[in-house]
């Protein structure tokens, strides 16, 4: 029997969530935030010929991080945006997932920060997943360099939810990892910087 608490349902936000993330930009940016593993140095933290800041981290190694959430779950290079799976409605939340219920989740990463606004997760596993909108903003900027809706799919283990975002930008796919009931969880980046692709690891939490 399902025990879990009573569904909800709570509006959308439009205007408040983007002037919250502009404030945050403008927060963020006045500090150095590096995400390396194990105390490296990081490389030239600029911009890369194609465009793509250095968001921290290390060369990913093969196809990134495996998250074992879910059986057969594929590593995030590995993995591709479902096709047709992303809808406009976001049905039914269960009130045992705080946050996802179309808040803004935020991390910075080498002092370069990313919002993931709109952030939704429906109760009913097959429900088609909701676009949120990823917005990245350079150190100090308050206008995002990148600005998009994209794909998702989402996981649900014993212990956590991964989140996943499959962007077409300066990142490549972002695995956000959320201990079932926290507010907060860890995200794993990976992007392109210099021919290569990285993986940085960071602190990704809600915005209420």
């Amino acid at each position: 029997m399902d025990q879990r608490p009573a569904i909800t349902r709570l509006p959308r936000r439009e205007a408040p969530l983007l002037l919250a993330c502009v404030l945050l930009a403008a927060i963020f940016g006045r500090h150095h935030v590096t995400n390396e593993r194990d105390g490296a140095a990081a490389p030239d933290a600029g911009i890369s010929p194609e465009g793509h800041a250095y968001f921290g981290g290390q060369p990913a190694q093969g196809l990134g991080t495996r998250l074992d959430l879910a059986a057969g779950a594929p590593a995030c290079l590995a993995a591709r945006p479902p096709a047709g799976m992303n809808g406009e409605d976001p049905g039914e939340i269960a009130a045992d997932l705080p946050g996802l219920y179309g808040a803004p989740w935020v991390g910075s990463f080498n002092g370069q920060l990313i919002a993931a606004l709109h952030v939704t997760v429906a109760r009913n596993p097959g429900w088609p997943p909701v676009s949120p909108v990823l917005q990245i903003y350079r150190r100090g900027a308050r206008q995002p360099v990148f600005s998009q809706a994209v794909p998702v799919s989402v996981s649900r283990g014993s212990q956590a939810l991964l989140y996943r975002m499959f962007v077409d930008g300066p990142i490549r796919c972002i695995d956000l990892v959320i201990p079932n009931g926290a507010g907060a969880g860890t995200a794993y980046v990976y992007y392109p910087f210099h021919g290569r692709l990285f993986e940085a690891e960071g602190r990704f939490a809600v915005q209420r």
